[in-house]
């Protein structure tokens, strides 16, 4: 957006928190009964935890290419 893409480790960390806390959010709407809310909080904290979860295999996907870059450059 800005020209710099954000590091998929603060990508992370941040969809974990914001899973947890609309899980949590969603927890207590339900004791409350309120389901509107208790929904779009679950519907959020599945959001941000599939996101945790991108974020996570682009990280990995990474880490991946960057061994095989060092390995093929290693060779030669």
């Amino acid at each position: 957006m800005f020209g710099r893409r954000v590091p998929p480790h603060i990508v992370f960390a941040s969809s974990v928190a914001l899973a947890v806390l609309c899980a949590v959010l969603a927890f207590l709407s339900a004791q409350s009964q309120s389901w509107v809310w208790a929904g779009v909080g679950a519907v959020l904290a599945v959001w941000f935890a599939v996101d945790a979860f991108r974020s996570f295999s682009w990280a990995q996907a990474k880490k991946r290419q960057d061994a095989e870059k060092a390995a093929q450059n290693g060779h030669r």
